[in-house]
């Protein structure tokens, strides 16, 4: 492990308040129940840290077994005690960096309990839930004085103690025993004897890593290492992985990790921070069992920068044991596949994903800009030609025509591939080309295939998968493609979206409105679940509903051709002419400003009745590739044209079967 004193600085931070308890790099705020390592506070559970106030109250001093059994686990909690303080201690000495074989803090005196050894300077008085308020100790007491005093202050107690119980005692114990064997048969053994017994783990999430570097500026770094972690552990098939954009919805969230991890529906949840100084990284991760908060495991990994990589890669590997799950073959070989990176082109690539995740047309331009500049540091560097594919594709969907973005886009991945074949998003990105653009399905299904091979917990993948399965009319599979990449992605919008999509396309209406509609309850600035809403509303013959829909849609997207498109159709659709022709005139005033795609156009000639014009539209889309082409034999808006020879030879040249179009 490399160690770096600059590393190290950046850890320091104010001391706090004057009447908290220090000791070497640490400061514990007994009254708030806080522990901190040169001002930045350190996660610890409660046990462990009012087993600290306990020993901080008397530095110096015995503390026993019996007294730590009596103050925290009472006389009618079920638990295993020595199993439980054990634990607890174990999670305190690896919040302190501690060692029983060499301890600086805690010290061990065997079966008989444990004393704190550390120079204490501080006012160690407790305002603990469970520790009975003491006077003030502000130093370090000599060994066995208060001990001796306090063990002649309880004698006669204990004696007289003793002398009560002699009568009686084998009897209460027998009674003990029996009562406890009576409800063994009925409670749990976790509970009983509490031999915190660890639930299978089958998922997790990685939470956003804390940004402990003590600049605002790193935040694309450790977002970046937050999205490694997810990619590396989403490798694994056996473990369901939730994905970044609904993670990162808890970023400095309030929330308790058991409420996180119902609301993701995990079982385990893997937290922890960065730190970076130049080229030393360091991450220190831990792992909590959801459903109690314990604490499984916590370790901290430090690297140079260009070993990045293997440092993912090794924390990975150890989440993966912890949590029991046995890796094939291929994914051990994956993991383990790691090489130095170039320190500059890690840079740009992550700072390009930091931009790649918003989702706009600013920001997939600006992507696509240090995806550039990564693959000049370092012309090798597949991840950043697969960022690069997946950008410009993006933009087809948003400003640059078809035929500008998509060629950009494939050699964009096929360079990715030729550098390393096992990685997912360049077969994602090269699966969207030949879908979208070159309309080439077998080859478009095998990319996807491969995409999710390589990464089974890609929920992006999922989604992308289930677009492409409506519309090759394959519902029934789209729709369980997109139910998979909502427990994926359980807080992304665009997710949700998909399921209410693919209930509309399938035509299950009732379905797709009861999802969108619980979509845009959650996300209320969603504009394309407001789209398919309106259809669904459409479909079903209600006006109000529909169009109330569609106009949000259209408000929320800054008035998106598409979106306006959908909605003039619906106003044609339900009498309102003028305001469609409205809608008309303005996309043909746009399209001489900028692209605007022949499909949305011809989508409004059709809702206003016209089919020679939208079958010319449509040509016109034919001739540009334009990718909402695709949606023609999906769509349930296009059912009008569906026994049109003119329509029906479109569809074939697309590669599609017209009398797939409807769900029989």
């Amino acid at each position: 492990m490399v160690n770096s004193p600059e590393l190290d600085s950046l850890m320091a931070g104010a001391s706090g308040s004057s009447g908290a308890v220090r000791f070497g790099v640490f400061e514990a705020d007994l009254k708030a129940g806080e522990l901190r390592k040169h001002g930045i506070r350190i996660k610890l559970q409660d046990q462990p840290f009012e087993i600290l106030a306990m020993l901080l109250e008397r530095p110096g001093e015995l503390v026993t077994r019996e007294e730590l059994r009596l103050k925290l686990w009472p006389a009618d909690t079920f638990v295993d005690f020595d199993h439980g303080l054990n634990n607890a201690i174990n999670r305190l000495r690896e919040a302190l960096n501690d060692s029983a074989d060499a301890p600086r803090f805690i010290e061990t005196l065997p079966r008989r309990g444990y004393r704190f050894i550390a120079e204490v300077n501080g006012c160690a008085k407790t305002a603990s839930r469970n520790i009975a308020p003491t006077e003030c100790v502000e130093t370090k007491e000599a060994p066995g004085t208060l001990r001796e005093e306090r063990a002649a202050a309880t004698k006669p107690s204990l004696d007289r103690r003793s002398h009560r119980l002699g009568r009686w005692g084998f009897a209460a114990a027998s009674v003990g025993i029996a009562v406890a064997l009576i409800l063994g048969l009925y409670l749990d053994r976790q509970r009983l004897f509490g031999t915190n017994a660890r639930a299978k783990i089958q998922s997790i999430a990685v939470l956003p890593l804390e940004n402990l570097t003590g600049d605002s500026g790193q935040e694309y770094f450790v977002d970046g290492m937050t999205d490694a972690l997810i990619t590396d552990l989403a490798q694994i098939r056996a473990l369901r992985v939730i994905s970044r954009t609904s993670v990162m919805q808890y970023k400095r969230t309030r929330k308790s990790l058991p409420e996180i991890a119902r609301e993701l529906n995990v079982d385990a949840v893997l937290e922890g921070s960065v730190v970076r100084s130049k080229d030393q990284v360091r991450i220190d991760a831990q792992l909590i069992q959801a459903a109690n908060d314990q604490h499984l495991w916590s370790k901290s990994y430090q690297r140079e920068l260009r070993d990045i990589v293997a440092m993912q890669s090794e924390i990975a590997h150890a989440v993966a044991e912890e949590v029991q799950i046995q890796l094939t073959p291929q994914e051990q070989v994956r993991l383990a596949a790691t090489k130095p990176v170039n320190s500059n082109a890690y840079d740009n690539y992550l700072k390009g994903q930091y931009y790649l995740q918003r989702w706009t047309s600013e920001g997939e331009a600006k992507a696509s800009e240090y995806f550039q500049k990564a693959t000049k540091e370092d012309p090798n560097y597949a991840p950043a030609y697969a960022g690069l594919a997946l950008a410009y594709a993006r933009q087809s969907f948003l400003e640059l025509p078809t035929r500008q973005a998509m060629p950009v886009a494939e050699q964009a991945a096929k360079r990715a591939l030729a550098l390393d074949d096992s990685w997912a998003e360049a077969h994602e990105a090269l699966g969207f080309v030949k879908f979208r653009f070159y309309w080439d399905w077998a080859g478009a299904e095998a990319e996807y295939k491969r995409t999710l091979e390589l990464s089974p917990n890609y929920a992006e993948g999922h989604r992308e998968y289930g677009v492409f399965l409506r519309f090759v009319n394959r519902y029934q599979e789209s729709v369980a493609e997109a139910a998979r990449s909502k427990e994926l992605d359980p807080k992304s919008d665009n997710v949700r979206d998909g399921l209410g999509n693919a209930y509309l396309l399938a035509r299950q209406y009732d379905l797709a409105i009861q999802e969108l509609r619980q979509t845009v309850a959650e996300y209320p600035e969603g504009p394309l679940a407001y789209l398919h809403l309106g259809l669904a509303y459409e479909q079903k013959g209600l006006p109000r509903e529909a169009i109330s829909a569609l106009e949000e849609c259209v408000r929320i997207s800054h008035r998106d051709p598409t979106y306006l498109a959908t909605l003039a159709h619906a106003y044609a659709t339900f009498g309102r002419q003028q305001d469609a022709e409205k809608i008309l005139a303005e996309l043909q005033q746009r399209a001489k400003r900028q692209y605007v795609s022949p499909v949305p156009i011809a989508e409004v000639w059709l809702g206003l009745g016209n089919k020679q014009q939208a079958l010319g539209w449509l040509e016109k889309g034919y001739e540009d590739r334009a990718f909402q082409l695709l949606t023609i034999n999906s769509y349930p808006q296009y059912d009008p044209l569906r026994s049109d020879p003119r329509f029906q030879s479109l569809v074939r040249r697309i590669g599609l079967d017209p009398q797939k179009a409807i769900p029989r």
